[in-house]
C-alpha cells in the first residue's frame, strides 16, 4: 500500500491546465471536483503532500521538487486567482522534503518535514511570516532518522508536530514535538509495537490534540491514537477491522468530535478504506465505501464541523490508480466522482476545507516521464434541495479526466479540524524571501476564517 514516507520519495504532483468538473447528487455538501491549473513544470519532478487554507483566496501547499538528483523543499501559494511557486530555504546538504503545513493566518504558517545532513535524516521546520519562509531550529530524538509528517497550530505560539524517530538500534518510535512560542521541545511518547509511527495531528486548543498513525507488532499493523492534554501524551484505545489497519489522518472540530481515515488490509493483498469517529469517550469504526476493485486508500481528511468532512486518497481498478474523494454528512460517507489528469497514476495526498462547501485537495499525477502537481477544487455545484451535474471552467485550457462511481454507507458521530489564529511567528535561523503574488480579484469568502490545521 502507499504510505506517506514512501510517497515522499515516489510521488509528486502535477496539474493539467484547464478545468474538468464532475458533479453528483446535491445531497452531498461538496459534490463537484474540478482540476485547477498549477505552476507549469516540465523538467523536474514535483511532489505536493500537504495544504492549508485560511480563506478562498489564501492557501499554502508544500512538498518536494527534484532538482537533478537532489530533493528540495517546494512551497506553492494560492491568491484566489492562481497558484505560484514561492522560494523556500533548504537546511541539508542533499535532500529536504516538506510533508505538512498549518496556517492560522495569511502571515503565520508552519511547515514540517525532514532534511538530510549527509549522515542522518533530521527534522525540518519552516515558518512563513507573510513575506518569507525561514528555517527554525528543531530537536531530534534519534541518531539516524527523525521525520515530522504532520503539524497542527492553534496560534503562532501553539503548535504540535508528529512523526517518527530511529536510533539505528531499536525499531522506530513515535516522535512528538511542541512549539510554545519560543522553542520546539520533544515530548515523551509511549512505545507500543516494534514499529510505531504518527502520521497526523489535529489540535482544537493548546491542550487538546489528537495524533493518529499505526503500530506494527509482527502480527500486522493496527491503528494508533494518542492524545495531548497540554502536558502529557496518552494512548487512546482504538478499534481495528483487519490484520493490517493504518490510520493516517485525523481532523477534530472539538474535544469530542474527531474523524480519522486510512486503510485496512483484507487478507487478500488488497486494501480498503478505513474511517473512524471519536465521540468524546470512544472511537468507533464507521462503514465507508470503496470505488475500485483492488486498493482503496484514504490519505487525508478535513472537517469544518461534525457533519461536514472531506477525505481524499486513491483507488485502484486494474492497473490504473485514480483519485478518490469522499464526503461525510454526519451519518454517511459518500463517494464524489473526481477527475484525473494522467492516464495511469493520479493520487490525492492532502485536503483543506475552509467552509462546508469549499475545499482544496492536492496530490500528484504522472503524465509520462515525470510526476507533476495535481490540484483539485471541491465545491458545491447546485442548491442543496436539487440534484444536477455541471461543468465549470477554471482555467483557459482543458484536460481529460476520469472518475470513480458514487456510493454511500454508514453512520455514527463525527469530527473535524480546527484552529483560531494570530500572533507573531517564531524567530528563525535561515531565511528565503518571496511572498506569493497579490490577488487581483476580491476574496470569494470573508478575508479570514478559522484556520485549517490539516
Amino acid at each position: 500500500m502507499v504510505r506517506r514516507p514512501i510517497l515522499a520519495i515516489l510521488v509528486v504532483l502535477a496539474i493539467a491546465s484547464g478545468c474538468v468538473v464532475i458533479s453528483t447528487s446535491a445531497d452531498a455538501v461538496v459534490d463537484s471536483a474540478s482540476i485547477v491549473q498549477s505552476p507549469n513544470v516540465t523538467t523536474e519532478d514535483y511532489g505536493v503532500r500537504g495544504v492549508s487554507c485560511v480563506s478562498a483566496s489564501d492557501c499554502v501547499a508544500v512538498g518536494t521538487k527534484l532538482t537533478g538528483s537532489i530533493h528540495k523543499t517546494l512551497v506553492m501559494a494560492w491568491n484566489g486567482v492562481m497558484w505560484s511557486v514561492v522560494p523556500s530555504p533548504n537546511a541539508g546538504t542533499s535532500d529536504d522534503e516538506l510533508y505538512s503545513v498549518s496556517c492560522v493566518s495569511v502571515s503565520d504558517c508552519v511547515a514540517v518535514g525532514s532534511t538530510f545532513t549527509g549522515s542522518a535524516t533530521k527534522t525540518l521546520v519552516m515558518v512563513w511570516d507573510g513575506s518569507l519562509w525561514s528555517v527554525v531550529p528543531s530537536p531530534n530524538a534519534g541518531t539516524d532518522l527523525d521525520v515530522l509528517f504532520s503539524v497542527s497550530c492553534v496560534s503562532a505560539a501553539d503548535c504540535v508536530a508528529v512523526g517518527h524517530t530511529y536510533n539505528g538500534i531499536n525499531d522506530r518510535a513515535t516522535l512528538v514535538m511542541v512549539w510554545d512560542g519560543f522553542a520546539w521541545s520533544i515530548k515523551p511518547s509511549q512505545i507500543v509495537g516494534d514499529y510505531d509511527e504518527l502520521d497526523s495531528v489535529s489540535c482544537v486548543s493548546a491542550s487538546d490534540c489528537v495524533a493518529i498513525g499505526w503500530s506494527s507488532t509482527g502480527r500486522g499493523s493496527e491503528a494508533l491514537v494518542m492524545a495531548w492534554n497540554g502536558s502529557a501524551l496518552s494512548r487512546i484505545p482504538s478499534p481495528n477491522t483487519g490484520s493490517d489497519d493504518e490510520s493516517v489522518s485525523v481532523s477534530c472540530v472539538s474535544a469530542s468530535d474527531c474523524v480519522a481515515v486510512g486503510s485496512t488490509g483484507t487478507g487478500l493483498s488488497t486494501f480498503k478504506t478505513l474511517a473512524m469517529v471519536w465521540n468524546g469517550s470512544s472511537w468507533s469504526i464507521v462503514l465507508s465505501p470503496n470505488a475500485g476493485t483492488t486498493d482503496d486508500e484514504l490519505h487525508w481528511v478535513s472537517c469544518v464541523s461534525a457533519s461536514d468532512c472531506v477525505a481524499v486518497g486513491l483507488t485502484q481498478d486494474g492497473s490504473a490508480t485514480k483519485t478518490l474523494v469522499m464526503v461525510w454528512d454526519g451519518s454517511v460517507w459518500t463517494i464524489v466522482p473526481s477527475p484525473n489528469s494522467g492516464s495511469s497514476y493520479d493520487v490525492l495526498l492532502g485536503v483543506s476545507c475552509f467552509s462546508a462547501s469549499e475545499c482544496v485537495a492536492v496530490g500528484s499525477t504522472n503524465t509520462g516521464p515525470e510526476s507533476l502537481p495535481l490540484v483539485i477544487s471541491l465545491t458545491t455545484s447546485v442548491p442543496a434541495s436539487t440534484s444536477s451535474s455541471t461543468s465549470v471552467p477554471v482555467s483557459s485550457s482543458s484536460s481529460s479526466s476520469s472518475s470513480s462511481s458514487s456510493t454511500s454507507t454508514t453512520s455514527v458521530p463525527v469530527s473535524s479540524s480546527t484552529t483560531s489564529s494570530t500572533t507573531s511567528v517564531p524567530a528563525s535561523s535561515s531565511t528565503t524571501s518571496a511572498p506569493g503574488p497579490s490577488a487581483t480579484t476580491p476574496p470569494l469568502l470573508d478575508p479570514m476564517v478559522p484556520a485549517f490545521t490539516g
